[in-house]
């Protein structure tokens, strides 16, 4: 029931007071540091307002990264079907799928920002509708088929790609929150989910938390009854020295983003004072749902974690953007050498043999004692 992967999933948001052109830069760096940690895949998203998240075209970034990486694989965090013409994004993670020798996927999912939608002409209402139409169009077109379709929002005349992948099939995963409708597309188009294990936390509010982890589970379920399903979950680790010090670590740049972007950006109705995000994020913390603390006690809480969603194939560490870069590169230093070994089970054949070495090690040391002591260094009879 164990993840045997690991990834990160980095939106990614900046706070506007930093330079972006750093910003940028940074992100790249985060890219080389999960490739040398051993992450298997990282999560580039795509964002066009608000001023929290500047990055307009997470496939330029993977191109960008692509001839300094080997192995991780790169996936767009998530590219809006509802933005951009089914055709263009079905060529450009062929193309992406050449350039890195297979290690392309393409994450995607409807859009979330009012903002985006209003300044390219995207109606919010029939959102859901016009991503369906999109991603049954884009998985036709990477299977190498011929698409005619007519739909509200795009035409595609006898569309068909030149290139073919390098990865066949190129996976494309979903952002999805399984519910019924979703789970009938993933199923339908062969497509995997990617899910977050939080609740939309910059909506919440003290005492909204509920059991987050029960009600992923049932949706899974459902998920798993449809056929084999491959579960990417994303949830928020912080690897530190205690759960009070992870609190303290997070604290202002959560505030910073709930204020600055959720309440002030994207206009949700928050509590403006610090004791009612501190409440919320230590409930959250308090349900499982983010998890926080040192490495013993992280792996401990993957592990229930695991088994109440009966089993994660990937768990995909969420990059959000509250820390800084310091503290954000230490834990992931501390997951990738002291939580994902333990997970992994690694340990266990040095830990058989050390045993084992205790067990008999008054007895090998008469041994040595009386080889030290023999003719020519050999043990007596």
């Amino acid at each position: 029931m164990l993840p045997t992967s690991f990834g990160c999933f980095t939106l990614p948001f900046h706070p506007p007071r930093h330079d972006p052109f750093h910003a940028l830069h940074d992100d790249i760096d985060l890219v080389l540091l999960a490739e040398d940690l051993g992450f298997d895949e990282i999560w580039i998203g795509e964002h066009h307002s608000g001023g929290w998240g500047t990055l307009a075209a997470p496939d330029m970034v993977i191109a960008a990264v692509a001839r300094e990486t080997r192995r991780i694989r790169l996936g767009t965090g998530v590219v809006p079907l509802t933005y951009h013409h089914p055709l263009h994004v079905a060529e450009r993670i062929l193309l992406l799928d050449n350039l890195t020798r297979g290690r392309a996927i393409l994450g995607c999912g409807p859009g979330a920002f009012v903002q985006d939608m209003e300044m390219i002409g995207v109606d919010p209402t029939t959102i859901r509708e016009h991503f369906s139409a999109a991603l049954d169009t884009v998985t036709a077109l990477v299977r190498g088929e011929t698409v005619d379709i007519t739909t509200p929002w795009f035409t595609a005349r006898q569309a068909q790609l030149q290139q073919r992948p390098y990865r066949d099939p190129v996976e494309v995963v979903v952002a999805s929150s399984l519910g019924p409708e979703a789970i009938t597309q993933l199923s339908k188009t062969g497509t995997a989910a990617l899910v977050n294990l939080t609740p939309p936390w910059g909506a919440m509010r003290p005492g909204m938390i509920g059991d987050s982890i029960g009600d992923l589970a049932q949706r899974l379920s459902a998920l798993r009854e449809h056929g084999d399903a491959t579960v990417r979950v994303n949830a928020f680790v912080h690897v530190c020295e205690s759960r009070e010090a992870g609190i303290e670590d997070i604290v202002d740049g959560w505030m910073e983003q709930r204020l600055g972007l959720y309440r002030a950006s994207l206009g949700m109705p928050l509590p403006g004072s610090e004791a009612s995000g501190r409440a919320v994020l230590t409930a959250l913390i308090d349900a499982g749902v983010f998890i926080v603390g040192p490495p013993d006690s992280c792996a401990e809480q993957i592990t229930e974690l695991a088994t109440r969603l009966g089993g994660i194939d990937t768990l995909i560490l969420y990059i959000p953007g509250w820390l800084e870069n310091s503290a954000l590169h230490t834990s992931l230093r501390r997951f990738a050498h002291e939580v994902a070994p333990r997970l992994r089970r690694w340990h266990e054949g040095t830990q058989r043999s050390l045993d084992a070495a205790v067990a008999e090690a008054g007895r090998r040391a008469s041994v040595r004692a009386a080889m030290a002591s023999a003719p020519n260094g050999s043990p007596t009879a």
